[in-house]
């Protein structure tokens, strides 16, 4: 850990021009970005600064200083996440697959291969790296997993809206359609023979057990809707287990955040995930966001190394309990040597939920 801040330190003071000047006329396709950061230290996008020709000639628009990653870039939230984890532990490597939506925004020459991305810190800046397809072929099985990944993660989705397409209409069409059956059942049922009408007493019985059951189907299925915060969530922490192919447990039982709130919360997510997986060499991480007596908690486990009691005042989780007492929490962290971590961020609910 030391070493590391030691040679950020010795770059912190380079500038743009003397890092072109070791870049210019390199063949890769080269952009050199400014990480903008947010008041606790986030990075939240990144501005160009310089780039080669190459970078310029790949692209099907005008490059120009100071472009946001956030206005330019195809898919903005992994580039961004790709640059934050650079500027965190020094280097990130993406996968860039070629799809036909992409093929509209750069030139391949017909090539649909793909390439690999490599973000480097240098200093106070971030350079973006792309290499020519021919060397990608030597990573087609990470290509593979990244595509099994995001392929399960699009099926839960797509499985989480069918879910509620069917609640929807069970409650709008099916529920309506039994109440009225059961309606024209009980008012048959009065003007029948006896023995009839306690034949239709117990129809009526029966469909009301019916609805009462849909009812819980559909309780069960808005319990396990995916949020947004959830969808959110999944965007942000796959490029950082990518890598490692180290695995997510992700479990949100708490109401819709507002923006703010959601915001820190996603940012001690991503935070705690990349200190797990990419300083503590966890196969596994668990997430639990729970609300419960008026207080929102993130709990944060892993299967990792753990955290010295030296690194606990480095700055990514110094961040994150900054985060916490600006909104009147707390963050605790619970850690052993090769016996994994747990952090407990939690907050109040202080005028920003229900």
């Amino acid at each position: 850990m030391a070493n590391n801040e030691q040679s950020r330190e010795a770059f912190a003071e380079i500038t743009t021009e003397q890092l072109a000047s070791v870049l210019y006329g390199l063949g890769d396709h080269i952009g050199v970005h400014r990480p903008v950061l947010d008041e606790f230290g986030t990075v939240v996008d990144g501005e160009l600064v310089w780039w080669n020709q190459a970078y310029q000639d790949i692209r099907r628009y005008d490059v120009h200083a100071g472009q946001l990653i956030s206005q330019t870039y195809v898919d903005p939230a992994i580039a961004v996440a790709h640059l934050s984890a650079a500027w965190q532990a020094g280097k990130s490597l993406q996968i860039f697959e070629i799809t036909p939506r992409l093929l509209g925004h750069f030139r391949y020459e017909g090539n649909e291969e793909g390439t690999w991305i490599h973000w480097q810190r240098v200093g106070n800046l971030v350079i973006e790296v792309s290499s020519e397809v021919s060397e990608v072929l030597a990573l087609r099985k990470m290509i593979g997993d990244q595509k099994s990944l995001l392929a399960i993660a699009s099926r839960k989705r797509a499985m989480a809206v069918e879910r509620e397409r069917i609640a929807r209409n069970l409650h709008d069409t099916v529920i309506q359609n039994l109440y009225a059956t059961s309606l024209s059942l009980s008012i048959a049922g009065r003007r029948a023979h006896r023995e009839v009408g306690r034949a239709i007493n117990v129809a009526i019985d029966s469909l009301a057990d019916v609805i009462s059951e849909i009812r819980r189907e559909i309780l069960d299925v808005e319990m396990r809707r995916a949020s947004p915060l959830r969808l959110q969530l999944e965007d942000a922490l796959i490029p950082i287990l990518l890598p490692s192919d180290a695995q997510l447990d992700l479990r949100i039982d708490a109401p819709d955040l507002n923006d703010e709130v959601a915001r820190h919360v996603r940012a001690v997510c991503v935070e705690g995930t990349s200190n797990a997986v990419r300083h503590g060499g966890a196969s596994l991480v668990s997430i639990g966001i729970v609300m419960k007596d008026k207080t929102l908690t993130v709990l944060i486990s892993d299967d990792g190394s753990g955290i010295s009691e030296e690194s606990r005042t480095q700055n990514g989780l110094h961040n994150m309990r900054e985060r916490a007492e600006s909104l009147g929490g707390n963050m605790e962290i619970t850690s052993g040597k090769h016996q994994g971590t747990t952090i407990e961020w939690s907050i109040p609910c202080t005028g920003w939920c229900a």
